[in-house]
């Protein structure tokens, strides 16, 4: 059965968010090999966008190519993943100036960047994915606000967030030590609608020490696993 995709999104953009999606929620956990036919039949798509996709994760270090094995999903470290933070926080703190001068012409992007805080507040965290699409969503709007569609290409092309839920899962990290993070989320929109430039750079840098914070958390619980095997 074929898949049709919305006008939006184009059948690698599927593909790739859909790998990513089971990379990050454990389904394809490290050293998993990406069989193209498996994901091709499972999405219900053909092999060509796939392979696409797959191709960029290598590019963007998410999975490796290995000789006469294939692709397979690459274990991170924590120094890869600090890494792809760092670009994310230097994106978003560049965007600061830009997203509060423009506030009052992207009224639908603060709506929806409202119905996320609010979710992230009415809601028990209990399910990986979930939360993971919705700080993807959260982080992306911010960054749209901008108006710089080159800016929103780099910000998506690197897969901090993305990378965040793969360590949280492959560390069986719970979701509940990072209810303050999410939450955070809320303090952030706040200081955007303020136009409190200096509360919002406080905010954003305090909500990535957290997330700093989890990285070392993350490689202790890993170094830990790899003296016990």
């Amino acid at each position: 059965m074929s898949r049709s995709t919305g006008q939006d999104e184009s059948l690698l953009d599927y593909a790739l968010r859909e790998i990513k999606a089971r990379i990050q929620n454990g389904t394809y956990p490290p050293g998993t090999k990406l069989s193209t036919q498996e994901i091709s039949d499972s999405l219900g798509i053909s092999r060509t966008p796939v392979v696409a996709a797959i191709n960029r994760l290598v590019a963007q270090g998410v999975a490796e190519a290995i000789p006469r094995r294939g692709t397979i999903v690459a274990r991170l470290n924590g120094r890869q993943i600090k890494d792809m933070i760092d670009v994310r926080r230097m994106i978003e703190e560049f965007s600061i100036p830009l997203a509060m001068k423009n506030i009052d012409f992207y009224p639908e992007i603060l709506q929806e960047m409202q119905e996320v805080t609010e979710y992230f507040t009415d809601n028990e965290l209990s399910d990986y994915t979930v939360f993971a699409n919705l700080d993807t969503k959260f982080h992306q709007l911010f960054v749209s606000l901008t108006g710089n569609q080159q800016l929103m290409n780099l910000y998506e092309m690197n897969w901090s967030v993305g990378a965040l839920f793969y360590m949280y899962s492959v560390s069986k990290m719970p979701l509940s030590r990072h209810v303050k993070a999410f939450n955070h989320h809320k303090e952030i929109f706040a200081a955007l609608l303020s136009r409190n430039e200096e509360e919002l750079r406080v905010k954003i840098t305090e909500h990535f020490n957290m997330i700093y914070d989890s990285i070392e958390w993350y490689e202790s619980q890993i170094n830990t696993m790899e003296k016990t095997k």
